[in-house]
């Protein structure tokens, strides 16, 4: 049964309950995790510019009703300073009026004209504030100190003139009332600007109150937004990686039937579905090991008998000829049997008398350069490598696989190691102070062939009177000497030059064999 690794949230970890669908629609979202991750970074960066755009617009308005109750307290100190230079000139006028003295007079005259200069120079300064608008006011006031000027300089003109009592008349008819009405605008200045001031206090207070609880109220909201945000995206990914890794773990303990199911629509569902097409191939690999082991023995059991098999074909036969019966190219049986056949023997003259004078490795060396020379050509020419024995090679054709002119390849076999071994002499002379020759057996009748021996070692070989006969040629035969019987004379009479030898007697044969000196191929 297939094990899902679609886990609890309990088993995977403390996710609220509330933040399940918005963590499963942001990770059904058709997007890569790059492309999640940057638009949850803008929204968070949108915030951040939004709140601090708000601060911005706070610090502003702030600023603004900062510089609004600067400019009305300023006002209404130029204002009292105004008013004091407008009593400040009643109060000369009046010591002009009285004193005795005319250069009393006239230093009273020029305070008071310094005190209208004053006066102007604060009204210049009272206009210039931006806010709030009082342009009609200052406009009246300034008409009003126009005129409170033109009635001052008849005052003087009379005063200096000498027309006290008509200055004094003039000013208290006109100067001194204009002089009230000045003072009066500018009480009326001073207490609006103190009800302004007392109003934008107000406004300051209550909207510092609203502005700190909205920045700090829209602060909170991004901060949830962000963290909010920030855990949805991050669930989004962790509860797949959660799920592959559980899933790992569980395919590392062996099981390979588990399953991981994630909403995600990422590269996180993409891993997840090859994950479980990887899961679903292992779990195929592992029943068809199982069905493997359970023919294991079987199947080693087969191999080792080919093995077997290939190792014996290769010892016998030439490495082609093997591969093609390996390949089922060919045939072949190894159970004994009754054969028609030729065999060959051949011995190295003289090998005997000079091993004793070699030391053991130049022996080693030269019997095994001397074995791979003929064997090279056995195999050249389809023979079955017997064995060999010391020196003597042991050689037959026919079997195991089926050769017609088996006793015309023995004969050409023999011609071409003979013509090898005088190939060789100039070698073996510098190399190991010896000339070696062969003489060559060859017989060619019926056998026994087959694997022979016991269930510990066998062999593959002939047996015979024939294989005695061939064995006892090469015994005879001198140095470079191929000796053959009858029936092989028979059988390659057509292209073989020959000499035949009286019958003769060999050792273990009971009757006399007539045998033939082969001398060389014809053509």
């Amino acid at each position: 049964m297939t094990t899902e690794a679609a886990h609890t949230e309990e088993e995977l970890g403390p996710l609220p309950g509330f933040l399940r669908p918005l963590v499963d629609r942001v990770a059904r979202i058709n997007a890569t995790v790059h492309a999640k991750l940057l638009a949850g970074f803008l929204i968070i960066a949108v915030l951040l510019l939004a709140m601090g755009g708000l601060s911005v617009a706070v610090l502003n308005r702030v600023n603004r009703q900062v510089d609004t109750l600067t400019a009305l307290n300023r006002q209404t100190d130029l204002a009292r300073d105004m008013i004091y230079k407008v009593t400040v000139q009643m109060h000369y006028r009046a010591m002009a009026l009285v004193t005795d003295g005319v250069e009393d007079e006239a230093s009273y005259n020029a305070k008071l004209l310094d005190a209208k200069a004053g006066f102007l120079s604060d009204l210049a300064a009272i206009r210039a504030f931006p806010e709030p608008d009082r342009t009609e006011f200052f406009d009246d006031l300034e008409a009003t100190n126009e005129t409170f000027a033109a009635s001052s300089l008849q005052v003087t003109a009379l005063s200096v003139a000498g027309d006290t009592e008509r200055a004094l008349a003039m000013h208290l008819d006109q100067e001194h009332p204009i002089s009230h009405r000045l003072e009066a605008s500018l009480n009326r200045l001073i207490a609006d600007s103190e009800r302004r001031v007392v109003a934008e206090t107000a406004a300051f207070k209550s909207d510092r109150r609203f502005l700190t609880l909205a920045v700090a109220t829209f602060s909170a909201l991004s901060l949830l937004g962000a963290l909010l945000l920030g855990a949805v995206l991050s669930w989004s990914l962790i509860r797949p990686v959660r799920r592959v890794d559980r899933a790992l773990a569980s395919i590392a303990d062996g099981d390979f039937e588990t399953r991981v199911l994630v909403p995600n629509r990422d590269e996180f569902g993409s891993l997840t579905n090859n994950l479980n097409r990887t899961t679903e191939q292992l779990s195929t690999l592992y029943t068809d090991l199982g069905t493997l082991n359970a023919n294991l023995q079987e199947t080693v059991d087969t191999k080792v008998t080919e093995l077997e098999r290939a190792t014996r074909l290769q010892r016998y036969l030439s490495p082609a000829l093997a591969e093609s019966i390996l390949a089922g190219e060919q045939d072949i049986q190894f159970e004994p049997s009754r054969k028609f056949l030729t065999t060959f023997f051949s011995d190295v003259r003289g090998f005997t008398a000079a091993a004793e004078q070699m030391e053991p490795e130049e022996l080693v060396d030269a019997l095994n350069d001397y074995l791979s020379e003929m064997t090279d050509i056995v195999f050249k020419h389809g023979g079955t490598l017997d064995k060999y024995v010391g020196d003597a090679v042991m050689v037959f054709f026919g079997d195991p696989v089926p050769q017609d002119d088996h006793a015309e390849r023995a004969v050409r076999m023999a011609f071409e190691m003979r013509a090898r071994m005088t190939d060789l002499q100039e070698r073996w002379l510098r190399q190991y102070h010896e000339a070696f020759k062969i003489g060559i057996g060859i017989a060619t009748g019926w056998v026994t062939v087959g694997d022979i021996g016991s269930a510990a070692r066998s062999d593959y070989t002939v047996l015979g009177n024939q294989v005695n006969l061939a064995s006892r040629l090469a015994d005879r035969a001198e140095a470079g000497q191929i000796l053959a019987t009858e029936r092989t004379m028979l059988a390659v009479e057509d292209f073989v030059e020959a000499s035949a030898i009286d019958e003769v007697t060999l050792k273990g044969i009971n009757r006399p064999i007539k045998i033939y000196e082969l001398l060389a191929p014809i053509g």
